[in-house]
């Protein structure tokens, strides 16, 4: 499979088909008023839960899956359109209705990687960018096993699938472009954060 994926053009929009735009009306500290703008996959029913009643919801998962001796991660590198090139970043996808985070790991890590996941802990979910959405997604860690392939990728889609190890990973985070979750994992995982250094 080539990577068929090119950008055609750039424009300015007013509504969106995909996602939902909302403003809050606020006070600040000062008690003036303002607005905050974002947008969501959701409806504004959700929105006000969360903003007034302070529930939490999660649209995904992230999948960090490793082998069994922890010497090796699985990430993708996928072309992804806002950023007009690849990017690497760790599996993840949006929850089908009435899916378990369990299901949802196990099935976005088959369909992205080809891959089996056998899930071990699941993390609390957190917000991915809370300055410009209200999305929430859950971390699934786990190990992998099978055989990497990329045919059950969508047509929509294209990320090649890599299993790296410490020193792959260095130069990854040297050279290339890598989401700012994923490379903060990478990076406690395989302990390359020096100022976290402790001795």
């Amino acid at each position: 499979m080539g990577n068929k994926i090119r950008i055609k053009a750039i424009r300015e929009i007013s509504e969106l088909n995909y996602l939902k735009s909302f403003a809050i009306d606020y006070y600040d500290k000062n008690n003036d008023e303002n607005v905050w703008e974002l947008v969501s996959r959701q409806g504004l029913k959700r929105l006000k839960n969360e903003i007034y009643n302070h529930e939490s919801y999660t649209d995904g998962v992230m999948i960090f899956a490793t082998n069994l001796e922890k010497t090796t991660v699985v990430v993708l590198k996928e072309f992804r359109v806002s950023a007009g090139g690849f990017v690497y970043t760790l599996p993840a996808g949006l929850m089908d209705p009435k899916e378990s985070i369990k299901e949802s790991a196990i099935r976005e890590f088959k369909e992205e990687t080809g891959l089996d996941f056998d899930v071990v802990t699941v993390d609390k979910e957190r917000y991915t960018s809370v300055g410009i959405i209200n999305e929430k997604v859950n971390i699934a860690y786990g190990y992998y096993s099978g055989k990497a392939t990329q045919k059950y990728q969508e047509e929509s889609e294209y990320a090649e699938i890599e299993i790296l190890d410490e020193e792959r990973v260095k130069r990854i985070l040297a050279n290339e472009e890598v989401t700012v979750r994923s490379a903060l994992l990478l990076k406690s995982f395989f302990n390359l954060n020096s100022f976290f250094n402790r001795s």
